[in-house]
């Protein structure tokens, strides 16, 4: 069977149809587990032991999964076998003891159901499709059951998400407030729903300000933020968020790599939008990790406000300010915050 859409399987869920095998992965490990849960519920009740085997960890053995595969179920219908976290290139299974476990997946007994499912283990090794050897597994359970990938939401998808949490803890965020979460936890859903709870704890209506005094502040998130400051134009709000990173001590040559690396983004992004691509094109063209693509998302909305000329000219000071402190000449410091001064000063 082909792979089949996140909807599909929800649908497949409430219908209450769900039998064969498996296999949930992707960069989103909420949506991973979360989704998983909801099947496994429609399928066995936790206080059902009898017909719910569970394997986790780096020491899962095959021969053990296989055997409880082959078990019937216990006054029901089906049971039901879960695999979490089956990392193939972190738990070296050799091929001749894989094999039994892909004979498995394709001669399932009906009454069972085989769940494999990555909540904290990322079987693509930052790519858009799993490594070679978690290939064999997923490609199997592909071509005799499903295949579900959960790509990290970004956008409205992603406040969408996050509104739908605070609002069952009673709570109600702004959507703007929704996108700075989200780019202050760098699309990690996980994280970006622990935060969600812990804001609506302390306000029934969650504004930025919030999120910005009870949410922690990382170097890549006011890395964009002073990128999208000096595409905008924004020079006061650009210096101030520069002088926040020096005073924090951020390691100059770090500053730098990160800075550089947001403005490319946006160059970048300006370029897809003067050639009419999109997020999808630039993620796939310059091979940004599938978890990275929020970057990008946030590069468009940068971009829509300034130049490609503009981003040009502000990699070009800032390669000369790169080789200037490898060179040796002058203060690192000094030669950033120059750099900064510049770029910042006005579009070019």
């Amino acid at each position: 069977m082909p792979a089949v859409t996140v909807n599909d399987l929800q649908r497949e869920i409430n219908a209450g149809c769900a039998g064969g095998a498996y296999y949930l992965y992707g960069a989103d490990n909420f949506s991973v587990t979360r989704t998983f849960k909801e099947l496994r519920r429609s399928l066995v009740e936790d206080e059902e032991p009898l017909n719910l085997h569970s394997f986790e960890g780096k020491n899962i053995s095959i021969d053990e999964v296989i055997e409880a595969c082959e078990s019937l179920p216990v006054f029901a219908e089906k049971l039901v076998v879960t695999v979490c976290d089956l990392d193939l290139d972190v738990n070296k299974v050799p091929a001749p003891k894989l094999k039994p476990l892909l004979d498995e997946i394709a001669a399932l007994p009906d009454t069972t159901v085989l769940i494999f499912y990555s909540a904290t283990t990322d079987i693509c090794g930052g790519k858009l499709k799993p490594t070679a050897a978690n290939a064999k597994l997923v490609n199997a359970v592909e071509k005799h059951g499903k295949t579900v990938r959960f790509d990290v939401p970004t956008g409205a998808k992603a406040a969408k998400m996050i509104e739908e949490r605070c609002s069952r803890n009673g709570s109600a965020i702004r959507r703007d407030a929704a996108d700075l979460l989200m780019r202050r936890v760098k699309g990690d859903m996980v994280l970006a729903m622990n935060e969600a709870d812990k804001l609506s704890a302390y306000s029934k209506n969650i504004t930025a300000g919030d999120v910005e005094l009870l949410t922690p502040e990382n170097d890549d998130t006011k890395a964009y933020e002073l990128s999208d400051a000096i595409a905008s134009g924004n020079t006061d709000k650009a210096l101030s968020v520069y002088h926040k990173l020096a005073e924090a001590r951020t390691e100059t040559v770090y500053l730098l790599y990160i800075v550089t690396g947001s403005i490319l983004d946006i160059y970048r992004a300006r370029l897809a939008l003067d050639s009419r691509k999109s997020v999808d094109d630039v993620v796939a063209d310059f091979g940004y990790a599938k978890n990275l693509k929020f970057r990008v998302t946030n590069a468009f909305r940068s971009a829509s406000r300034t130049t490609a000329s503009h981003m040009a000219y502000c990699l070009e000071v800032l390669m000369n300010a790169d080789l200037d402190i490898k060179s040796g000449r002058g203060d690192p410091s000094a030669v950033l915050e120059n750099a900064m001064i510049r770029i910042t000063a006005g579009r070019k």
